[in-house]
């Protein structure tokens, strides 16, 4: 299948009753596959989405007309469009586009760099890094590696975090690294700042053991086993600040029983 432009595939949403929509972005994300901006009239599709049959653009249609609202509709539509065969070796040539990307500027710099932009303060980093050994322990068993890297991002708008798998010849299926919204440190944010991280935890589980990334059996599975809600997007209210430029340095409590273990 060709690939579509923008203005073809806003036409041929608006054709299938997304007319609320008003322009569509194609980008070449790690991670997002789609996001719903500026009060629902603006589309972000990963660039793999150009070449989406008739029946993905049926499910996008669906997510916009529901404004991406935690619906079973818009559920099944949300599952829909991320089990497309087509989606994954796109997702996989991004990734490793990017991983090379990063190994060359590590080079250049003479040793070892981030992959990617974090914004948490050195007591954040301690704080996420001491809750992410803390849950494998507690909840998976201490099955996890301990070295995944684990982020804060202030970019990031519709999602609360994400997982980003690697896989090469030597190493195999590895983590790039797990990111969470920096909004999750906010107070008021607790229960859904575990939920988030035992979901992406879930995700390095079904993808290290199960070999599988997205939302289907086996990640339900692990997810139920580490206590976390199984349900691919979240619905419930979450703090936000109040300006996106605005620097989040909170650091939340740790769980009591690693505050006994600590002290």
């Amino acid at each position: 299948m060709r690939a579509r432009s923008t203005e073809d595939t806003l036409r041929e949403l608006r054709s299938r009753g997304a007319r609320r929509l008003k322009k569509v972005n194609f980008r070449a994300n790690r991670s997002t596959i789609w996001s719903l901006t500026q009060d629902a009239t603006v589309l972000n599709l990963h660039v793999a989405y150009r070449r989406a049959p008739p029946s993905i653009l049926d499910a996008f249609a669906t997510i916009v007309r529901g404004r991406g609202w935690s619906t079973e509709a818009v559920r099944a539509a949300s599952e829909r469009v991320q089990s497309w065969p087509g989606l994954t070796p796109v997702l996989e040539a991004v990734r490793k586009s990017h991983a090379q990307r990063q190994r060359r500027a590590a080079a250049r710099c003479g040793g070892e760099q981030e992959l990617t932009h974090c914004c948490a303060t050195p007591e954040q980093r301690a704080y996420l890094r001491a809750l992410y050994r803390y849950l494998n322990k507690t909840r998976f068993d201490g099955l996890l590696p301990e070295d995944v890297p684990v982020r804060l991002s202030n970019r990031m708008s519709a999602s609360l975090g994400h997982m980003i798998p690697g896989q090469d010849r030597r190493r195999g299926r590895y983590v790039l690294e797990l990111a969470l919204n920096v909004d999750l440190m906010l107070e008021g944010n607790g229960a859904e700042r575990m939920d988030t991280l035992l979901h992406e935890m879930a995700h390095i589980a079904d993808y290290l053991f199960d070999g599988n990334y997205g939302h289907g059996a086996s990640w339900k599975a692990w997810a139920r086993h580490a206590g976390c809600r199984a349900q691919t997007r979240y619905d419930r209210p979450v703090v936000r600040r109040r300006r996106r430029q605005q620097r989040i340095t909170r650091v939340p409590p740790l769980p009591p029983a690693l505050r006994r273990r600590a002290a």
